[in-house]
């Protein structure tokens, strides 16, 4: 009865782990469809002919971007007291952005990841190094919904968009909404919160390495980070100004990010309108973010992306190849830079 038990607890732990490329490889198949059934033979016209120095500009952006973001986390844990360096910190927050992407779960599995890295190398505990991180995730979301609201609204009243994406709107809408207030709740109803998050940790505990741990599951992990959380929340509360500077960097992260876009159309010498970056910029990111299984949501935010594009009046192969080369910085090559890191912090470790 035992062997069996571990034959069958072997059989799912080999499912689980190709799940992820399964959905991944489907992903790819998607998108490879979706790029040869478009203008293909334009779009590769276009890409050879895009300014180099320009798209080069793109990557420095996502870099810088993801600096921004960690240094905006940094004010966070100084308030906190928590002392933990900036290159250990971009460190951190680049094995996060890995996690985000291969695990998608709407950013939990990057979070999850950074507070563990946190813990591990500073010893503090998990509740007040939670706290950071979860404040963190309420601030950066600010510029988020202020810049989905301008563009939706844009989009929504210059466009006539088919139903099928006003209703997507609207989804990604709620969306935004309903986790933002999730994210409050972290902070006005501790007991509701660690319900919420026990539950979400017994689904990620097999995904995280055993070292990290400590000897400790996630669901036991977070039960006491929970139970350090409204101390912690409250002691951050004070540092105002720590707040506010975290605050600035994380309108820095995302305008780097909006950037990526607005760098690649000038490789490709063809002016956008910024507020209709910025739209479908976040419609890209929230779709990314949905928890459906499929790592960077391959295949279905290039669709939506050069959809969007060409509706508002880009040429179809133009469209495309803008999607492609930003989904190449802003999901393949940031996922490559989070798993080297990644890989070379386990190798320390």
């Amino acid at each position: 009865m035992g062997d069996s038990s571990y034959s069958n607890t072997s059989k799912i732990w080999k499912i689980d782990k190709l799940k992820p490329l399964l959905l991944l490889i489907i992903g790819v198949l998607a998108l490879t469809v979706f790029i040869l059934f478009s203008d293909f033979e334009s779009m590769i016209n276009y890409i050879s002919l895009a300014d180099k120095v320009q798209y080069s500009i793109a990557f420095l952006s996502m870099i810088l971007g993801v600096i921004a973001y960690a240094i905006s986390w940094i004010f966070l844990l100084k308030s906190a007291k928590v002392k933990l360096g900036i290159l250990k910190a971009i460190e951190s927050t680049w094995i996060s952005v890995f996690f985000n992407i291969m695990v998608p779960t709407a950013s939990v599995s990057g979070e999850i990841a950074r507070i563990l890295y946190v813990v591990k190398e500073t010893n503090d505990n998990h509740g007040t190094v939670a706290a950071t991180v979860f404040l963190h995730r309420i601030i950066t979301f600010l510029p988020f919904i202020f810049g989905s609201i301008f563009g939706f609204l844009y989009l929504g009243l210059f466009y006539n968009l088919p139903s099928y994406l006003s209703s997507l709107i609207v989804t990604i809408s709620s969306l935004l909404i309903f986790a933002l207030s999730v994210l409050l709740l972290f902070i006005v109803k501790p007991n509701i919160s660690m319900r919420i998050g026990i539950k979400i940790a017994s689904l990620l505990d097999r995904f995280i390495p055993k070292r990290w741990k400590k000897g400790s599951s996630i669901i036991e992990l977070t039960g006491k980070a929970f139970s350090e959380f409204e101390k912690s929340m409250n002691v951050l509360k004070h540092g105002k100004t720590l707040i506010s500077l975290s605050i600035i960097f994380a309108f820095l992260y995302w305008v780097f990010d909006v950037l990526v876009a607005y760098f690649v159309f000038s490789s490709l010498n063809f002016h956008v309108s910024f507020i209709l970056i910025i739209a479908v910029y976040t419609i890209g990111i929230s779709i990314q973010i949905i928890p459906i299984g499929i790592p960077g949501m391959v295949g279905f935010v290039e669709t939506i992306m050069s959809g969007l594009y060409v509706i508002s009046g880009i040429p179809l192969g133009l469209s495309v190849a803008a999607t492609v080369m930003i989904r190449l910085v802003m999901m393949w090559f940031e996922a490559l830079i989070g798993g080297l890191v990644f890989w070379s912090y386990s190798r320390r470790h």
